[in-house]
Formats: structure tokens, C-alpha cells, sequence
């Protein structure tokens, strides 16, 4: 081979492998460097027709091995996305502007939310214990002597007017857990989550996609029902925060998924609207957060069944990976 045509072909391989980056690429193009310094010789000829071999043959692999290397930087980048969440879980409004600038900056990202404990310390909003020194501190309860703490609880004013306390519903193995915002007038009465209309309509959602009540574990942000079924208010959040924190820290959860605007908000500490919040893979700690339609809105606007119908779906795949993923 001349000498004018190896060059020529090193040249063409410096500009191959230039524009790809992949291990097969560095390698290669080691290997063309290598060629031009040493020309004159039978090592540039093996050298640079090994390469041109490569060029030939291996242009499939560089471009599959490129699309795994762009593969890893993404995942860098989701990694790096979910640290940022990790030191700034949520962008107040405040700091934003205009409720329509809030929503635009989440709009298409993740929302991360941490504990701030594990065993969820912290003093007693409404009695004295703080004054005591006593904390609250639930790290030694199971599910059942967790239900007999907030069947007594009185850690708001909602204990003076509810007839029971609704701590939850489903199997304590359950791998899939659903958070409501707070019982209704049915579920007040009988101690149970979603067993009026909305629970009635849940139970159909879960069985179109394969999933029965008693395989699932369901509860709500708050334990008591608020007078005339009003939205939650900060403090009544702030008194059953812990005992839902517990919940999930003795269930552990592949999936969490939160029915409802007052629900997701409260999970993720976030302002964001239904709206942002749906379809997205959101955490809480280390558990994804799916968000979805509340039963009690969809029978209020039957339009809206088919978004729900998509996030049930995502729900139940998002499930069976991570079920999968633990086999």
C-alpha cells in the first residue's frame, strides 16, 4: 500500500471516529494515531488496514455502542436532576412569581420529597408535651399498635367531632399502596377508607387492571374526616403527618399512588396543580409517586375517566417492574 493511500485512509478514520463517542471508538482511534506515527513501517500497514477493517465491518457496533454511552448520559442526567430534588425539594411560589411561572418550572420534571426523619420525632402540637419535653415518636409502633395510637389520638381538633377514626384498608403485605386526602361522611361512620360512591368507584378502577382491595393498601392524609368534607388544613396535615409517615416506613412501598390534588400535594410538599403533577414519576424518599384523578372527581366530571384510565395503567406497569425488578 503507498504511503498516500494509508494516510488518506487514517485521515478518513480520524474523521470517522471523531464524531463518535463510544469505547469502540477510542479504541480505534488509538489505533489510527498509532498508524500515522509509524508510516514507514509493516505495523502501520497491519495498523492501518486493522482499521480500515473496522470501518467496514464494525460501523454497527459503534453506533449501537454510541447509543449506549448516550443511554448512561441520560441516566447521569436523571441522577444528577434527582440529587437537585434531593437539596431543594420544592420551588415555593414565592420565590417564583406568578403562580403561571411556578407551574411552568415544574412542568415536565420530578418532584422529590424527604423526610426530614426516619422515626419521625418531633413534639406535640396540641398538648403540653412539648412544654414536658416529650417528643412524639412512633419508630417503635407496627401497623397495629399504630392504629390504636391514632384510634385515641388527639393531636387536632377534628378528634372532638368524628365518630371513628379511619386508619386504613387492605393487606399489610401490600407492595402498592393508595393515599386519599381524608375520610368522607361513609367512611367516618364505618372506619373504613373509600367505601362510599368514590370507594365503590375505585374498586372498579383497580379491578380493570387486575388489582383487588385486599391486595393493595389503602389510606389518606388525614385519619378524621373535616366538617362537611372541606379540603385538609395545615395543622390537621402537621398532626397526622407522622402517623402516615410510619405507614409508609413499616409498608414499603414499590409504588405510592396519590388520589387527588390535596393528597399529592401534601406527599411531595409541593403547590403544584393536578395538572403538572399528573403523568410524571414523582418520590417520596425512595418511593415513586404516581399521581392520579381522585375517585370523587371523576363522578363529578366523567370526562376525566380516560385520563384516569391512562394513569392506572401507568400505575399498574410501574408496579409489575418493580415487583419484577425484586424477583
Amino acid at each position: 500500500m503507498r504511503e498516500s493511500e494509508r494516510k488518506d485512509i487514517a485521515s478518513q478514520l480520524k474523521r470517522y471516529l471523531s464524531s463518535r463517542r463510544s469505547v469502540w471508538g477510542d479504541i480505534a482511534f488509538r489505533l489510527q494515531h498509532r498508524a500515522e506515527d509509524r508510516v514507514d513501517g509493516t505495523i502501520a500497514d497491519e495498523n492501518v488496514q486493522a482499521g480500515s477493517k473496522f470501518l467496514e465491518t464494525k460501523a454497527e457496533g459503534v453506533k449501537a455502542a454510541g447509543k449506549e454511552a448516550m443511554e448512561s448520559e441520560m441516566k447521569a442526567a436523571d441522577r444528577a436532576q434527582a440529587a437537585s430534588h434531593d437539596e431543594q425539594p420544592n420551588i415555593e411560589r414565592s420565590s417564583m412569581g406568578s403562580n403561571e411561572d411556578y407551574e411552568k418550572r415544574l412542568q415536565g420534571k420530578s418532584i422529590r420529597y424527604r423526610t426530614p426523619s426516619t422515626s419521625f420525632e418531633q413534639a406535640s402540637l396540641f398538648d403540653d408535651s412539648a412544654a414536658r419535653g416529650d417528643t412524639f415518636d412512633l419508630s417503635g409502633e407496627d401497623l397495629d399498635s399504630l392504629a390504636k395510637r391514632v384510634a385515641e389520638c388527639r393531636r387536632c381538633p377534628l378528634w372532638e367531632e368524628r365518630t371513628r377514626t379511619v386508619f386504613s384498608n387492605g393487606s399489610k403485605r401490600a407492595r402498592l399502596m393508595f393515599v386519599g386526602e381524608a375520610p368522607g361522611r361513609e367512611e367516618d361512620l364505618q372506619g373504613l377508607p373509600f367505601v362510599g360512591r368514590a370507594g365503590k368507584l375505585l374498586t372498579k378502577i383497580l379491578d380493570s387492571v387486575g388489582l383487588a382491595r385486599d391486595e393493595v393498601y389503602i389510606t389518606n392524609i388525614l385519619k378524621c374526616r373535616p366538617p362537611n368534607n372541606r379540603d385538609p388544613n395545615e395543622e390537621e396535615v402537621r398532626a397526622c403527618e407522622p402517623y402516615l409517615a410510619r405507614q409508609i416506613e413499616l409498608l414499603k412501598p414499590v409504588l405510592i399512588c396519590a388520589l387527588g390534588r390535596v393528597a399529592a400535594q401534601n406527599l411531595l410538599k409541593t403547590n403544584a396543580s393536578l395538572s403538572v403533577l399528573r403523568g410524571g414519576i414523582h418520590y417520596y424518599n425512595d418511593t415513586r409517586v404516581i399521581v392520579t384523578y381522585h375517585p370523587a372527581a371523576l363522578l363529578r366530571n366523567p370526562h376525566l375517566k380516560r385520563s384516569a384510565w391512562e394513569d392506572i395503567k401507568l400505575v399498574r406497569k410501574i408496579y409489575d417492574e418493580e415487583i419484577a425488578g425484586e424477583e
